[in-house]
């Protein structure tokens, strides 16, 4: 019984050993055969050839030299095609649109309560934005009333009315076992 325990041990030896051998050297050749494919240039498509460019014949600047080509012999059987480009001055429209700026204002405007807007930048825009609410079971319903927004005060703001309205005589953050320097200075 032993001596079968002892068989059995060997032989999952052996397969272990085997399966790790096999495991090792499949690695072994995948990283080769990556490597090898990085080295090897690969099948390269070939470049579309250039399109020879037309160059349109523009009227020459007053002043300047004319200059003589020479054709070559090949060249002088056939004629290339000549090209003109035509001056086209079409009049402004008095009511011109640029749609690029129409539809820059139109999301603009089309921005909640404008956030991003100067004063300037609010006087331009035709109506009021839509502000929106939020029905009971949670569908955002679009609300046509407009609601100027309340306008926010600045920091500065904000530390200009402390100062002068609401900020204390002593105050106790500087410190508070500490006599009011009002009352030092100011004698009260």
């Amino acid at each position: 019984m032993r001596r079968r325990t002892d068989e059995d041990a060997r032989e999952r030896a052996v397969q272990r050993g085997v399966a790790a051998v096999a495991v090792a050297v499949l690695h072994v050749a995948l990283i080769f055969v990556l490597i090898q494919a990085d080295w090897i240039p690969g099948l390269h498509p070939r470049s579309p050839a250039e399109a020879p460019l037309l160059w349109l014949l523009l009227p020459k600047a007053p002043g300047t030299p004319k200059v003589v080509q020479q054709r070559s012999q090949k060249e002088a059987g056939r004629e290339a095609p000549r090209f003109y480009s035509l001056p086209i001055t079409l009049p402004p429209a008095p009511n011109a649109i640029d749609p690029a700026l129409a539809l820059g204002q139109a999301l603009a405007c089309g921005a909640n309560s404008f956030e991003y807007l100067t004063p300037q930048g609010r006087a331009s825009c035709r109506r009021p934005p839509w502000n929106y609410t939020y029905a009971r079971d949670g569908t955002i319903v679009l609300n046509t009333q407009y609601k100027p927004p309340e306008p926010k005060p600045t920091p500065a703001e904000v530390m200009q009315h402390e100062q002068q309205y609401t900020a204390p005589s002593c105050p106790e953050y500087v410190d508070p076992n500490a006599p009011c320097i009002s009352g030092i200075i100011g004698g009260h």
